[in-house]
């Protein structure tokens, strides 16, 4: 199975989340994963894989040698030997009399979905840092209680962003994810969507109420923004995030309570950015786009 352990996160380079990532792919472990839904009861806390997930995969100055980014099969290991005992205690509780390895296949699917939703914040994250200049934190304990990244506007003045999938599935939801209370701050809901932009189109023309024709429509201006590599990621474009960034410029004071995703859409994607991107990132000072070029 690929891996995305080869992935080059750090600061101004991610190379698992761009053209050249075809090492990253996730088809493979979907092909495997898919049918296995053993394990769909809410993980204890105990079992919580999160911290794990952010040691491994959160790595804000860069992987090295001595601190490489792990495939997933690498940290699925360690959070089975670290959990060993409140995984027999979990067994008892739901699934007395299945055989261990029955489990264990159930759990590692379970922790791969989990692993999937937390990779797209975390390029998110990443991506901030490159193409943003507001400063950009994040760590197990935030997203815990419903953070994923926290833009710092000022030193005064910070702000929560949330992916918000088009999912239905449990997994996608914070409660969950081992939610325990919301942040005392704004929170920006992040729309994401893994369908493409000509499918949500034809979703709204099949569509017949119009609540759900504005509801693809608007998720179709999502798509806009995001892109779907060769190797199975949908990755979220710099002028997505520098829409939001523009957006926190102007209204950042101004802000309470949640922004939904539907505001996100309408208002903050729909304002026109110039100037040369990349969907990496901002190109480096003095680099013009091709079609700039004269």
């Amino acid at each position: 199975i690929t891996r995305p352990r080869r992935a080059s996160w750090g600061p101004g380079d991610i190379t698992c989340w761009s053209e050249g990532g075809a090492e990253c792919g996730l088809r493979e472990y979907e092909r495997k994963y898919r049918s296995i839904k053993t394990v769909e009861q809410d993980l204890p806390k105990a079992l919580n894989p999160l911290p794990l997930l952010y040691q491994n995969y959160w790595k804000p100055n860069g992987a090295d040698e001595e601190h490489p980014f792990a495939s997933f099969e690498e940290f699925f290991n360690k959070w089975w030997e670290k959990h060993l005992k409140e995984v027999s205690e979990f067994i008892k509780k739901y699934f007395w009399g299945c055989s261990l390895e029955f489990v264990k296949l159930g759990l590692e699917a379970r922790l791969y979905r989990t692993a999937v939703s937390i990779w797209t914040q975390f390029h998110l994250a990443y991506l901030w840092k490159k193409a943003s200049h507001l400063k950009v934190e994040a760590s197990w304990e935030l997203d815990a209680k419903g953070v994923d990244a926290l833009v710092h506007i000022d030193n005064n003045l910070k702000v929560a962003l949330q992916v918000k999938k088009e999912s239905y599935r449990t997994e996608a939801g914070k409660s969950n994810r081992f939610s325990q209370k919301k942040e005392p701050m704004p929170i920006i809901e992040v729309p994401y969507t893994l369908l493409p932009v000509e499918e949500l189109q034809d979703k709204a023309k099949r569509a017949r109420k119009e609540e759900n024709v504005q509801k693809y429509l608007l998720w179709a201006k999502v798509a806009k923004e995001l892109k779907h590599l060769p190797n199975g990621f949908v990755v979220f474009q710099a002028s997505y995030v520098r829409k939001i960034e523009a957006f926190l410029l102007e209204k950042g004071s101004s802000l309470s309570g949640t922004i939904p995703w539907e505001m996100v859409a309408k208002e903050i994607l729909s304002n026109d950015l110039h100037g040369p991107e990349t969907a990496q990132g901002p190109l480096p000072p003095g680099e013009v786009d091709a079609e700039d070029k004269p």
